[in-house]
């Protein structure tokens, strides 16, 4: 029977348990700082006096952390479980967001920044990890549902920003909101954290850990497709207001607000999505959000008008709602039952994208404009779509490593 077939016939179902919604609410509290940090950080360049390159080391800082957090998740869980893990990425978030908006200094906002993303990959690998085998077959749907709840508790972030911007509140209170929210996550989590541990993820010295052995060459496949599925986000994101300043002349309130319009898309896009992944092959649905992604882009890279680049922005997000999600998805099953290593390298992928694209166009934008630098978002789209094609990856999990 193909994937197309098993997942036709199975036809999935969520299970949500509370260990579930908590789990989405903890990806969602990341999901408003990220898209509330994208626009900050036009306007914190313009408070420090920053160049666009220099800029561009606020996505290293995100990689640094992620990396960090990526590498040490799974030895952390080997040590002391996943449930404790994710409540130790809350608790270091919140101590890295309080120094990034607490000071007016680079070098402090750029660590304070570094040990957020820390914290946010720890809590995000074991999410990722958790769900994928709490759910099982239903685990791609159930990861776009979380991402969905994610980027729509996001699409507030730009426009608190805008708000506050324009209310002459600056940008800082939207921050500090995402630390009260990750201090919510652990009170409704509890003291039992357990639970979390499912079936890999209990320490070393107990039974239900992950296999030893190597990842998968397959497994190498998927993580190329997640460097190419954020940094395209990333550009569209982190740089996103700076095309929409260039080309249609918005103003540094305004264009943060606008992107809210491609976080609304992704919204959709993963909510209006997950079902469609209990009926079809969640390969084909990740080329198709890649061809609609390509789509929306073309229509705000060619205009200058403020309303057709905001409707590009919509369908852009659209597709790119649901590349990460399925992306992740993939590399896990990939993994052949290593889940937490698994999801800890698809934060490593994440954060060599989201460090090096962003800093890349910055660089490229000093020298050329925003607007040609932006070419380099289709040259991400077709990369990941030719990966996908020639190294499909099952719709279950595979035990063979070599499969």
């Amino acid at each position: 029977m193909s994937d197309r077939d098993l997942v036709a016939t199975a036809h999935p179902t969520v299970v949500h348990t509370r260990e579930t919604w908590v789990s989405y609410l903890q990806l969602s509290m990341w999901g408003l700082f990220l898209f509330t940090f994208a626009p900050s950080t036009a306007i914190l360049r313009d408070e420090l006096g920053l160049s666009r390159t220099v800029e561009g080391f606020y996505g290293t800082a995100l990689a640094v952390g992620g990396m960090a957090g990526g590498f040490l998740a799974p030895r952390i869980v080997a040590q002391v479980g996943r449930g404790t893990l994710m409540r130790a990425g809350s608790v270091t978030a919140i101590i890295g967001l309080a120094a990034f908006v607490g000071v007016e200094n680079f070098a402090i906002t750029l660590v304070g920044l570094a040990v957020a993303c820390f914290g946010a990959a720890l809590a995000m690998v074991g999410i990722n990890a958790f769900l994928t085998e709490q759910q099982g077959l239903a685990a791609p749907r159930s990861l776009a549902e979380a991402n969905g709840f994610a980027s729509g508790l996001g699409l507030l972030g730009p426009l608190l920003v805008g708000g506050c911007v324009a209310l002459g509140w600056g940008w800082r209170p939207a921050v500090v909101v995402t630390m009260l929210g990750y201090g919510l996550v652990e009170f409704v989590r509890g003291r039992t954290v357990e639970r979390y541990d499912a079936r890999h993820g209990h320490p070393t010295s107990e039974p239900g850990h992950e296999p030893a052995g190597p990842l998968p060459r397959l497994y190498w496949f998927a993580f190329t497709v997640i460097v190419m599925i954020t940094g395209t986000e990333f550009c569209m994101t982190l740089w996103g207001s700076d095309l929409l300043r260039d080309r249609a002349g918005m103003g540094q309130a305004a264009a943060a607000a606008s992107l809210a319009t491609v976080v609304g898309g992704m919204t959709f896009g993963r909510l209006a999505g997950a079902p469609f992944l209990s009926r079809y092959d969640p390969e084909r649905v990740l080329v198709g959000a890649f061809i609609v992604a390509g789509v929306g882009f073309g229509i705000a890279w060619l205009s200058t008008q403020a309303a057709v680049m905001l409707v590009g922005y919509v369908i852009a997000g659209t597709g790119i709602g649901l590349h990460w999600p399925l992306g992740v998805g993939r590399a896990i099953r990939a993994s052949a039952g290593r889940t937490d290593r698994g999801a800890g390298f698809t934060l490593i992928a994440a954060s060599l994208a989201s460090g090096l694209m962003p800093l890349i166009l910055g660089t490229v934008s000093d020298r050329v404009g925003v607007h040609t630098a932006f070419l380099i978002v289709p040259v991400l789209i077709v990369t990941a779509i030719t990966l996908i094609t020639l190294k499909p990856v099952a719709a279950v999990i595979a035990d063979d490593p070599d499969s």
